[in-house]
């Protein structure tokens, strides 16, 4: 079998884990969804092998136990599974599904290392935390690309996780200066940064939610912008409930468009032939309800359709990391943000400064980004030019973005950045500039004035779309 040749960035955070590991017992590694985590779990595997060590891989779910395997014995090493169904046959290496494990803890001979995949999961007192607790003396690596829970609380041992170090990798914004991830466009609903949706823990009550952004005009919005923006690339629809990826996915078949749903009750054959469809064709949008978030390896889609706000960065990040994968003639990732997420938590390729200890959750902030107004394309604050239509952002138009920025009727904008700044009452301002659209009250009249000015093929209908979609949209939100 030929050896597996790592990535250089691969093999440098292999390097800083072995360092890390003389100082520490138990360290976390960090990289951004799509930079091959799965490659560095088996390097790690067959290292600690090679010394004779036990080593015991765990993840949560059966298409990770499934994958990871695959990846162990490709780095030419034989493994048991730790999952209903399978029989131990005394593999040095072990791969193990999180709650069979936990199942059968004195069954077990110890291991040496333990590698955590998708550490932000490891909570102290949760059944992740007692496998840790179970054998003290090993060494725990975790792997994640968002190493804090999603409740933005640390994973450190002082913010009450288990991980004495951080190990971090490259950035997104590197990897996709490096071609290793697709450039993300984002476009996302300014007014939705406001949600008045209620919170349970910390996240959006997601029934609610799916009533919210689930009706008929919501879900047709979602359509109509798929069309535009993505077709006939393929997309996953992530969505707040099963019954809303079930709506999603029935809304998509009725505009003619190839659509299923999955979540945690699709068996697991069929979950798998459905993701699979996504890399031939087969499906054109797929909806989940909390089933490929993480982890799960799916082929490279064109994009994301966010349909269930998140209050966490990290299942943000987690989300959106799903459409970076590269692929031959893919230069970007669309991700079409129906929910404001962008406008809480920023761009994928924000920097982000990790830390065990965690942040403190910031209410009420919405990330610095301006939009286009002729395309309606969302990027940081500081861009000069609109990377989508090249328009040019004027010295008013940066005035008006310091001023707040505007929603456009429930049009989704491309992601970019300018500071929020409300005048004080009574706080004089400058004259604000009209909108291109002003004036305009038919369909006909949008033409007219898209013509007049020169505007990119398609600003009327975008225009028109967000004006009967915020006629549909007000009493819902």
């Amino acid at each position: 079998m030929a050896p597996i040749a790592l990535r250089d960035y691969q093999q440098r955070l292999l390097d800083d884990l072995r360092a890390a590991l003389k100082v520490h017992q138990r360290v976390c590694a960090v990289m951004p969804t799509g930079a091959g985590k799965g490659q560095t779990i088996g390097a790690i595997a067959r290292g600690a092998a090679s010394k004779g060590r036990r080593v015991l891989v765990l993840a949560h779910r059966a298409e990770l136990i499934e994958q990871l395997t695959g990846t162990v014995r490709a780095w030419g090493l034989e493994t048991d599974v730790i999952a209903p169904g399978h029989m131990l046959q005394g593999q040095q290496v072990v791969v193990g599904s999180v709650q069979t494990v936990a199942r059968r803890l004195e069954q077990l001979p110890p291991p040496d290392l333990i590698i955590q995949d998708e550490a932000h999961h490891l909570v102290a007192g949760n059944v992740w935390g007692r496998i840790i607790e179970a054998w003290p003396n090993a060494h725990l690596i975790g792997k994640t690309a968002t190493p804090e829970r999603l409740d933005g609380k640390g994973l450190g041992v002082e913010a009450g996780g288990y991980f004495e170090a951080l190990v971090l990798g490259p950035s997104a914004a590197w990897l996709v200066e490096q071609g290793w991830l697709a450039r993300p466009k984002v476009f996302s609903w300014p007014g939705a940064r406001n949600s008045k949706l209620r919170r349970r823990m910390g996240e959006f009550d997601l029934e609610e939610a799916a009533r919210a952004f689930g009706e008929r005009a919501a879900i047709g919005d979602a359509v109509s912008h798929y069309r535009r923006q993505l077709h006939p690339g393929t997309a996953i629809c992530f969505c707040c409930t099963i019954e809303h990826a079930e709506q999603m996915a029935g809304a998509f078949r009725a505009a003619g468009i190839r659509a299923a749903a999955v979540s945690g009750g699709t068996p697991a054959e069929e979950r798998k032939r459905l993701i699979s469809g996504l890399g031939t064709g087969e499906v054109e949008v797929l909806s989940s309800c909390m089933i490929i978030s993480e982890g799960t390896d799916i082929p490279s889609v064109g994009g994301a359709i966010l349909m269930r706000p998140t209050a966490s960065l990290s299942l943000y990040l987690q989300m959106v990391g799903r459409a970076l994968r590269p692929a031959p003639g893919k230069q970007e990732a669309v991700i079409l943000d129906h929910v404001g997420n962008a406008h809480r938590h920023g761009l994928p390729t924000d920097e982000r400064e990790w830390n065990l200890a965690g942040r403190r959750r910031r209410e009420g902030v919405s990330i610095p980004i301006k939009d286009c107004p002729v395309c309606f394309c969302s990027c940081p604050s500081a861009a000069q030019v609109c990377p989508d239509c090249g328009h040019l952002f004027l010295s008013e138009e940066r005035d008006e973005q310091r001023r707040g920025i505007q929603q456009l009727e429930g049009e989704l904008v491309e992601v970019t950045g300018a500071a929020r700044h409300r005048p004080k009452p009574n706080q004089q301002q400058r004259p604000r500039r009209r909108h291109p659209a002003a004036g305009c009250r038919t369909f006909e009249q949008l033409l007219e004035r898209e013509q007049e000015r020169g505007y990119k093929p398609g600003w009327a209908r975008h225009v028109w779309a967000a004006r009967q979609h915020n006629k549909a949209n007000s009493s819902t939100l």
